[in-house]
């Protein structure tokens, strides 16, 4: 009852909306599996305040507006979404990082395509190369949809290339799957009226880009380098010590969860899902007690040498502790700055949002 309410005063209320902002392009696809090899295709109309479903056929793609980034060819409704087991890869001589996006899909594209990872059509370019987002696509932006399907298209064209895209869930993805949709932009408010879904099940289990979402990692390695979205806790590792632990325990215990129902079940799953977890950690850069021998510690376990975060807001992409611990949220979320992290054969070095390669320095804690 409070849903529809809370529907119909956002339809009440969309022009409001709308005529806030000079035009509002058309939103979506939202692929919906409506059987379990059948989909439809929800897109939302927010000039004309109606919305269109079209069922997934062979001439769908002349069927469908003009999304920046989304490409039905690539789209299978048969696709079997399972985790990938690797979560390791060693060799890789070229990586690319960035984080917090958070629905500005303008500025991602840029850095993509300023250094490399993409041309200016949208297409992997970036050879055997690794590009690693580490969380939070979702929330604050009012592109998060392109933002998704933009890294979902580099994934497919990477692997046939030798590469890999790598996008890690953050504290942010977990919210809207979880149903906490409280940092959403304004725009989704109109697009769950019109569809008449909430937001989160746009990205539901029984949604493309949900299951999708819900088969990717926390964490990865690439090389000797771990990459989380907020940072491996030392209470972490003491409950839970290898990635692959991570990563098991959040899928299968958390994902989807209400976080109230669950923290109390045991110490792991109250840690994992704490701001000692993977997904919330700031310590490295907020807590003052924490030292360069605290981090020596946690790497050794993890049988690595470096660290690559985001969460943790930045105006550049920065290094602390001895060049041990990479922060790479450099507040792409504002959509008018931004950095990526570039790794080139053991050399590291950040690219900016006009173009420029600059040194990464070592910085002292804050």
């Amino acid at each position: 009852m409070h849903k529809l309410l809370l529907l119909f005063l956002l339809l009440l209320f969309a022009p409001v909306i709308v005529s806030a902002q000079e035009e509002m392009p058309p939103d979506g696809p939202y692929l919906v599996y409506r059987t379990p090899d059948s989909l439809v295709a929800r897109i939302a109309w927010p000039e004309e305040r109606r919305k269109e479903d079209l069922v997934w056929n062979d001439s769908i793609a002349k069927q469908l507006p003009t999304f920046p980034s989304f490409r039905p060819e690539l789209i299978n409704p048969n696709r079997k979404f399972r985790r990938d087991p690797q979560i390791s890869f060693s060799g890789v001589k070229k990586v690319v990082a960035l984080s917090d996006i958070h629905g500005q899909y303008e500025v991602a594209k840029k850095l993509l395509e300023n250094f490399g990872v993409i041309d200016e059509n949208q297409h992997w370019i970036f050879g055997k190369g690794h590009l690693v987002i580490v969380g939070d696509v979702f929330d604050r932006g009012d592109e998060v949809n392109q933002a998704l399907w933009l890294i979902h298209n580099l994934q497919l064209e990477a692997e046939k290339a030798g590469g890999r895209v790598h996008l890690l869930l953050g504290n942010h993805e977990t919210m809207i799957l979880a149903g906490d949709v409280r940092y959403i932009h304004k725009r989704y408010l109109l697009t769950t009226a019109l569809l008449t879904t909430p937001y989160q099940d746009l990205y539901g289990p029984d949604t493309y880009l949900g299951r999708w979402l819900r088969s990717l990692p926390l964490t990865i390695r690439i090389n000797d380098i771990v990459y989380v979205h907020g940072g491996l806790s030392k209470s972490l590792l003491r409950e839970v010590n290898t990635l692959s632990k991570i990563n098991d325990i959040y899928h299968d215990k958390l994902i989807d969860a209400i976080p109230s129902l669950v923290v109390a079940e045991s110490e792991k799953l109250k840690v994992l899902q704490g701001r000692e977890g993977p997904l919330w950690y700031r310590g490295y850069f907020l807590d003052k007690e924490f030292e360069e021998n605290d981090l020596d510690k946690i790497l050794k376990k993890l049988k690595a040498t470096k660290m690559v975060v985001g969460h943790t807001s930045f105006d550049a992409v920065k290094s602390y502790f001895s060049g041990k611990v990479i922060a790479v949220d450099s507040s792409i979320k504002f959509g008018s700055t931004g950095e990526v992290l570039i790794i080139e054969d053991g050399h590291y070095s950040r690219g900016t949002l006009m173009g420029e390669r600059k040194e990464l320095f070592v910085s002292e804690k804050k």
